[in-house]
């Protein structure tokens, strides 16, 4: 999947192509791009009880893993049942949120067939496979921050891309609380997210940039740990280059993880799919008309994995 950064550029894009009148002001705008984020989130809970920080590790695989067209639906439930000062913040998050599911599904095969690739060459990239993944996913988003702003992660930090406010928190608290109990069984309870979206904050400030003493530092730490460091894996370096041999730019042939079918798109052919599928799907999701989301979700969950809708 994509990283914090072009989740983010990805919201930004599709958000200068909404419909008149659906996000306005800046609170809806920072509502929509958090929205963008998806569940990742609720994978960086980490400062609260071990069983509650679980419950949020479980409960973004599970978003993930399928029951997309379900829970799409539920967190369109969701925002109906919002008090009326907050429906249009809970619309502009939804709204978000789908466009982290049009990119993810798109570009995640992409990255994960990259990282298989690159397992098959050498044994020990194939045991450090997380660590691969959150390298090319940091690859592609300081590329893209570059190749998309004429931006650095110096001028443009990686928590900045968090940007929200109390009632944001709040609102999407209430959202994912609803998904999370009425498709996945999971109770959460509706202050949960707040912590993810705090807890992510923190840990991508630790790590930033990429090569700073502290980074490196904590590195060093989880190498005696681990053997290997995802914090350095995770974090952006400085690029002022068009060049990015992770986003296979030259249209190199990769085979598409769970389908077997060979693909040549460069990761931006793949980020203007997304943002070419996205109008339908919002236009579906906003009338809520079941069966053609469900038809546009093609079965696919968030990695791109068929069969996996219900």
């Amino acid at each position: 999947m994509p990283a914090v950064i072009t989740h983010h550029i990805f919201g930004e894009d599709i958000a200068a192509s909404l419909p008149a009148g659906m996000v306005e002001g800046e609170e809806e705008l920072l509502a929509f791009l958090l929205g963008n984020q998806g569940p990742d989130p609720l994978f960086a809970r980490f400062s609260t009880l071990p069983s509650r920080a679980r419950t949020c590790h479980r409960l973004a695989g599970l978003i993930q893993g399928g029951s997309v067209t379900r829970a799409l639906l539920a967190l369109r439930d969701g925002v109906s049942h919002l008090p009326r000062p907050d429906e249009r913040i809970g619309r502009a998050f939804a709204l978000g949120m789908l466009g982290h599911y049009a990119l993810d599904r798109a570009a995640h095969p992409f990255v994960i067939a990259q990282e298989r690739a690159l397992g098959r060459v050498d044994p020990d990239l194939a045991a450090a496979s997380r660590e691969v993944h959150a390298l090319i996913e940091s690859d592609v988003d300081t590329w893209i921050l570059w190749e998309k702003r004429r931006a650095t992660v110096e001028e443009r930090p990686a928590p900045g891309n968090l940007m929200r406010t109390a009632r944001i928190d709040r609102v999407g608290g209430a959202l994912f609380s609803q998904v999370a109990l009425s498709v996945f069984s999971t109770p959460l309870g509706a202050g949960e997210y707040a912590g993810c979206t705090r807890d992510y904050e923190a840990a991508l400030r630790l790590v930033e940039p990429a090569g700073s003493t502290r980074t490196r530092l904590i590195g060093a730490a989880e190498r005696l740990v681990r053997g290997r460091s995802l914090a350095e894996a995770t974090s952006h370096y400085v690029r002022r280059t068009d060049d990015c041999p992770a986003a296979n730019l030259d249209r190199r042939s990769w085979e598409h993880p769970f389908t077997g079918e060979v693909r040549h798109d460069s990761f931006a052919d793949l980020f203007d799919e997304a943002r070419l599928a996205y109008p339908a799907l919002a236009e579906a999701f906003v009338r809520g008309e079941k069966d053609l989301l469900r038809e546009l979700v093609s079965g696919l969950n968030y990695e791109g994995r068929p069969g996996t809708d219900d």
